[in-house]
């Protein structure tokens, strides 16, 4: 659709002067009206007061810097010389801004004394809920998986997670809030000491790890996991693991997840890590 121009009372006075001059009539000064507009103009301008600009002060910010919330969580995770500590460290962080919308902390579930120890992504719903890692029908199909091989959840490992907040809709975690956690579940794992470590889903590996493979390359590979100047010993046994909400999503691999628990339950044997056995007793 053709817009026409708006005509202003200048544009239709020139036009009207050409038209004059074409037939030859003598045109009509206009400059008087004009000059007497303009100088209307001038002085309307000059006599109205132009408001004065508001400068607001700018909002104080009073969240950390990422860099500071990175510094702050590494010295309070290095700090900690028992479990119970690590834990009230990660209840007084307020760096990470998933703790401000998340019900609870989740922390840990399962046997801290365990030999094995099994960590996973992110805090889901019912994690939150609960205030426990692998709860729901994740929790359920994991607590399945290992029982396939021998592995009873409350005595024979170790639970935990990457994330311990909720983020808002389950939404993927930003790379911020990684760096953030990241530091508390070395520590983590470094005071729990396990001679086993099972890493659950993709972004717990690559986190840990530090790598940028995906899971499909990474379980089929075995890692051994530095536990710092740990007395109860130098490093851990670590495989990876499709998480749950994967295997969901996506039956058909779960051939590949019970191989990669076959060959788990064979290193755990050899490594000599004591389990309570497919019939209860407890053994290797």
């Amino acid at each position: 659709m053709h817009v026409r121009p708006s005509l202003t009372v200048e544009t239709a006075a020139q036009a009207l002067a050409q038209w004059w001059e074409l037939a030859g009539l003598e045109p009509f000064d206009f400059g008087p009206v004009q000059r007497a507009r303009t100088q209307a103009a001038q002085r309307q301008a000059v006599e109205t007061p132009v408001p004065e600009a508001k400068i607001t002060p700018a909002r104080v910010n009073n969240a950390k810097k990422p860099v500071d919330a990175l510094a702050e969580a590494q010295r309070l995770a290095q700090s900690c010389t028992s479990l119970d500590a690590l834990y009230k460290a990660l209840e007084s962080f307020d760096g990470c801004g998933l703790k401000a919308n998340a019900r609870t902390t989740v922390y840990a579930d399962g046997r801290a004394e365990a030999e094995i120890m099994v960590i996973g992504e992110t805090a889901g719903r019912e994690d939150d809920e609960i205030g426990k890692p692998f709860q729901g029908p994740e929790g359920d199909l994991l607590t399945k998986m290992l029982a396939s091989i021998g592995l009873n959840r409350q005595h024979d490992y170790y639970l935990t997670c990457l994330i311990p907040w909720r983020p808002p809709g389950n939404r993927n975690p930003t790379a911020e809030e990684v760096a953030l956690c990241r530091p508390f579940l070395v520590r983590h794992i470094e005071l729990a000491a396990p001679k086993a470590v099972l890493i659950v889903g993709g972004l717990t590996a690559q986190t840990l790890l530090s790598t940028a493979d995906g899971i499909m390359k990474l379980r089929n590979r075995s890692f051994d996991y530095g536990l710092g100047d740990n007395a109860k010993g130098s490093s851990a046994y670590a495989q990876c693991l499709f998480s749950p909400a994967y295997l969901l999503n996506r039956p058909r691999d779960k051939a590949l997840a019970w191989q990669d628990l076959l060959r788990f339950e064979q290193k755990i044997s050899a490594l000599g890590v004591a389990t309570r056995g497919r019939n209860g007793a407890r053994g290797t």
